[in-house]
């Protein structure tokens, strides 16, 4: 007997469907169901609570359950049943409580064999789904619309991707209204996750086609960018442009900052531009509330798009002053803006960088479902798919995937061949955030394979900066993470096939790095007990980059730094409450120090090679690039 996949579905789904479900719905997704060879599989609780939901949008507003009573399969629950449930999982549910019954239900189902997805916007049925072991998926009403278009006929499919992007934007507006009662990440990441699964993108869609929410949308923006737009639009739109106006303010924000180059309060920065989201979001909000749910959803996703460059910035400036958790909860946001709009680019960047976040929690398996999609995403964009794959084998490799790591290294080495010197460029950059992320161990071997190519292709200015970036990695890599990442070399040393004339420079120029590292990793020689002015330590003209900050029990902070002639420095700031991130640069200004040979377990924990001691701590800034915060 094949079983089957089914799908419970709980009342909120019918709820937004009769919000914002256009008149084909009933037809697309009886199509969908109809090839899936089964129905919707709700309790007599569903009945009750929608009884009375009406499709809003559809002429003479019709009542829901009338229309869709041929695609539901009810099954009763009995209530002692529902009573056990919530006696197993702690809760104190009456006996009839709909949820309950529904994930009852679920868990029938795959007890007989089936692959079973709930269907609910609450997170709560998620993790006592979970807690209890019932053996059932679960996804947003979102997720579930997206995946019935996949099995719904190319006629059908657009207004069901179309429905699915209109339900998303509801679901991330009540998720963003609640993150000030609790912590959201959890439920964003289950949201993301359910996306992982089925990432489905609409083909191109003609101009004739486009339906006339689309077309109001897109005049939205134009009118907020000050373009002009028909008047038929602008009377259609009423209010809009000048509620949405505010919006204006991110972009023109993000284009200051990101032109500054640098900051050396990136902290500071950061707690400006989330001042300055809340007060845009705070003044759009209170001019949507007095309209309508259709009205209100055309400006969402209009303004999804700076929205999805403000979530990825404060997200790369969290991940700037070296908090990770932020970084991931604003990026998370980024994504989830980006699949509002459908900017395929928007979202291979936001799960990329996700990715990377994933790798430096060590979620190997994680980290490959977001490269992976990020892959997906550049392919349908024509971007450069190079630095997705080589991620993604290197997640499959530590997750101890062989065959899945071999096959996207295959993947990759073709893209190599085609166009060495770009391929130095995107490695480059992938080990650059390998570092940023505090992930030297991997960093080495994406320079190694960007050094081949750069020698290949006769870069030699290029050749120079991955040396000193091999030297900043070997310099903070440690004997743990070296025996953590073994085996990868094997792996990587694949990527690309290093021609014959070209493997004598290439090993000269490694034993070259190798000879200087080894020099600097050293102890240094000289001391200094009385303080001593930081420029004689590190002159002007040089840079001191953060590799990572280690913390103590007691909340005292080692800023393990690189110097290129130096190696690898500690600093020493026993107050704590340094702002941080690996490949920010440290200026000291009119401030003493001390030097001293550290002892032997920072020495062998962190491979520094001197102790400093800096005598007026408020001294030292921590510069981040800005320049970089918004992508192309």
């Amino acid at each position: 007997m094949v079983m089957a996949e089914l799908w419970v579905v709980d009342s909120n789904c019918f709820i937004h469907i009769g919000s914002m479900a256009p008149d084909t719905f009933v037809k697309s997704i009886s199509k969908a169901l109809n090839n899936l060879q089964t129905g919707l599989h709700v309790t007599p609780g569903v009945h009750d609570e929608v009884r009375t939901v009406r499709f809003q949008r559809w002429k003479g507003q019709p009542n829901l359950l009338e229309k869709m009573q041929s695609l539901l399969i009810t099954i009763t629950v009995e209530n002692s049943q529902i009573s056990g449930l919530a006696n197993l999982i702690g809760e104190k549910a009456a006996p009839q409580d709909v949820d309950l019954s529904l994930m009852v239900l679920a868990s029938q189902l795959a007890r007989e064999g089936n692959t079973v997805t709930l269907v609910t916007d609450d997170f709560k049925m998620t993790t006592t789904g979970d807690k209890a072991n019932l053996g059932f998926e679960t996804c947003p009403p979102s997720t579930f619309l997206q995946r019935m278009a996949d099995y719904a006929s190319q006629s059908h499919k657009k207004s069901l991707l179309s429905l699915s992007r209109r339900v998303r934007a509801a679901e991330m507006r009540y998720a963003i209204s609640r993150a000030g009662q609790y912590d959201i990440q959890e439920k964003l990441t289950w949201m993301i996750d359910s996306l992982l699964e089925t990432r489905v993108t609409p083909e191109p869609i003609a101009e004739s086609t486009i339906d006339d929410e689309s077309k109001l949308i897109s005049a939205l923006q134009r009118v907020i960018r000050g373009e002009t737009v028909k008047n038929t639009h602008l009377s259609k739109l009423g209010t809009l442009p000048e509620v949405c106006k505010p919006i204006t303010k991110i972009d023109d924000y993000l284009s200051n900052i990101s032109s500054s180059q640098d900051s050396d309060n990136i902290s500071g920065e950061y707690d400006k531009a989330t001042h300055l989201l809340s007060e845009v979001m705070e003044s759009i909000g209170l001019g949507l509330s007095p309209l309508n749910e259709e009205i209100a959803e055309i400006a969402h996703r209009a303004m999804a798009g700076d929205m999805y460059r403000m979530e990825s910035a404060l997200g790369m400036m969290a991940k700037l002053s070296g908090n990770l958790p932020r970084a991931r909860n604003h990026l998370s946001r980024a994504l989830y803006s980006a699949t509002l709009i459908d900017d395929n680019k928007a979202e291979m960047r936001a799960m990329h960088q996700l990715g990377l976040l994933a790798l430096s929690a060590a979620s190997w398996q994680r980290a490959a479902s977001l490269f992976e999609t990020a892959d997906a995403q550049a392919q349908k964009t024509e971007a450069n798919r190079l630095p997705h794959m080589v991620a993604a084998a290197i997640s499959r490799h530590l997750q101890g995937e062989e065959d899945l790591a071999q096959s996207h290294i295959s993947s990759a080495r073709l893209i190599v061949q085609n166009n060495k010197s770009e391929a130095v460029d995107l490695l480059s950059q992938l080990g650059n955030s390998l570092l940023a992320i505090d992930r030297p161990g991997l960093a080495i071997e994406v320079f190694d394979e960007a050094m081949e190519c750069a020698i290949e292709s006769g870069q030699d200015g290029k050749m120079d900066a991955l040396a000193e970036a091999l030297l900043l990695a070997n310099s903070a890599i440690n004997n743990e993470e070296q025996a953590q990442f073994a085996g990868l070399r094997e792996l990587l040393d694949t990527l690309n096939q290093l021609h014959v004339d070209s493997v004598d420079e290439f090993e000269t120029k490694i034993s070259e790095i190798g000879q200087r590292s080894e020099k600097l990793s050293k102890p240094i020689d000289e001391i200094w007990a009385e303080w001593q002015p930081s420029s004689k330590l590190i002159s002007a003209n040089s840079q001191l980059i953060v590799l990572r900050v280690h913390e103590d029990d007691n909340g005292q902070e080692l800023i393990i730094s690189h110097h290129a002639e130096i190696g690898a420095i500690g600093l020493w700031l026993p107050e704590g409450g340094i702002k941080a991130a690996p490949g920010n640069l440290i200026d000291i200004k009119d401030s003493r120090v001390k030097v001293a040979k550290p002892p032997q377990a920072l020495l062998e924990l962190h491979n520094i090679r001197g102790l400093v001691a800096v005598e007026s701590p408020e001294a030292i800034s921590f510069i981040a690039k800005t320049e970089d915060l918004l992508e192309d």
